[in-house]
């Protein structure tokens, strides 16, 4: 059976417009290239060199091109353009301009523009008639290995026979009896030229838009097509279980047996580091009121204890290091709340039912320290009322 070929443009206002908001999307993310943002493309447009003459030695020429892992980023935003079977290959989007203006007229400058980007556009499909140079091998007789190629035909073929496909076809496989350096340096002319024009008909259709309300879906114009700084940090929930733990689909993670919330600072520190764990105990008289998981870290004599996320409490160990096993010792305490606020609300109603707090800390290899202080009003600052024993 004949595989049917796909029309090469819009058959009904509908499709146009469609085609109009898929191509303003796809031009808003070569816009956004940084290639294109810092107009670099306009320098890599026409294909360019320089000549260094120095006595004595044969001259250089060395070739002006971009940094190609950059450029192929460029070239893979701009190749649904020159695709046949995309919908925002460009004659598509010439048609589907003229199908939705209708009788209408554009002014001098407006026509000059469209038919300036129509103009760009079969150059470079066509291959001939926007070229700027062409390549031929000839053997050491000086007879012609090969036809001449022209630099919009070696640039395409860039981009199938050395970033997308393996298997170039017809004149494309041509251009492989040329250097990488030759296929690149055209590759750079070609999709820059396009970068551009791209982007210009991108500025046409905007206005076009305005002016004739040709009624294309505002949300082209508003949807994200990059990822941005904001996009690399995110709020989440992150929960980690044993290793081999089979999770049954609609299941609360945390329900798991050995399932850690470690998008809490206090049970990630506990994860990673074990060994500076600490499970805090809130106390009215002898009455357990709360336990409390919590996490300690060391710098310059100062253990620094976060409870729950919401309470950070602080002293100097080489105030209380000295003492003898089981001989107590008062120092002088820091404590503040930390900026979690949901932490901080859901810690505090347990502080308000408590006299006092009560934790043991590994202290060397074989000592514990033990704290026990009393709870005053827990505000920002220090409090000195506490008394701490060491045993071993």
């Amino acid at each position: 059976m004949k595989r049917q070929q796909k029309a090469l443009g819009p058959t009904n206002d509908t499709e146009a417009r469609d085609i109009l908001r898929r191509f303003v999307i796809r031009a808003r993310r070569v816009e956004a290239h940084s290639l294109v943002q810092n107009q670099s493309v306009l320098k890599y447009m026409n294909p360019s060199f320089t000549l260094r003459h120095k006595e004595g030695y044969s001259p250089q020429m060395r070739y002006i091109m971009p940094e190609q892992e950059i450029f192929e980023s460029l070239a893979a935003r701009t190749r649904p353009c020159i695709l046949e079977s995309e919908p925002v290959y460009l004659d598509k989007v010439f048609r589907s301009i003229e199908m939705l203006l209708g009788d209408r007229q554009l002014d001098e400058d407006e026509n000059q523009c469209l038919q300036s980007c129509q103009e760009t556009f079969h150059n470079l499909r066509d291959k001939n008639h926007g070229k700027s140079y062409t390549i031929q091998r000839f053997d050491k007789e000086n007879v012609p290995e090969s036809e001449p190629l022209s630099d919009l035909l070696i640039g395409e073929a860039w981009l199938y026979s050395d970033l997308v496909h393996a298997d170039p076809k017809g004149n494309k496989a041509k251009a492989l009896s040329l250097s990488y350096r030759d296929r690149y340096f055209a590759g750079t002319a070609f999709f820059s030229t396009l970068a551009v024009l791209i982007v210009n008909l991108l500025k046409m259709i905007t206005v076009l838009d305005k002016q004739f309300k040709l009624n294309i879906d505002k949300s082209a114009w508003e949807e994200q097509v990059v990822a941005t700084e904001e996009d690399l940090v995110t709020s989440l929930r992150i929960m980690v279980a044993p290793v081999g733990t089979i999770i049954p689909a609609d299941f609360d993670l945390s329900a798991i047996p050995g399932a850690v919330d470690v998008s809490s600072i206090t049970e990630m520190g506990r994860l990673i580091h074990p060994e500076r764990s600490l499970d805090v105990v809130f106390l009215h008289g002898d009455e357990v009121v709360h336990k409390a998981h919590a996490v300690f870290s060391l710098k310059d004599s100062w253990i620094s204890i976060l409870i729950a996320d919401a309470l950070i409490i602080e002293f100097n160990l080489a105030e209380v290091d000295q003492t003898t096993n089981n001989q107590l010792a008062t120092t002088s305490i820091n404590y503040r709340f930390t900026a979690e606020t949901a932490a901080r609300n859901s810690l505090l109603p347990i502080i308000q039912k408590s006299e006092r707090i009560s934790f043991e800390i590994p202290n060397g290899k074989t000592n514990i320290l033990q704290c026990d202080f009393k709870l005053k009003e827990v505000n920002d600052g220090q409090n000195t009322d506490k008394t701490i024993a060491r045993t071993s």
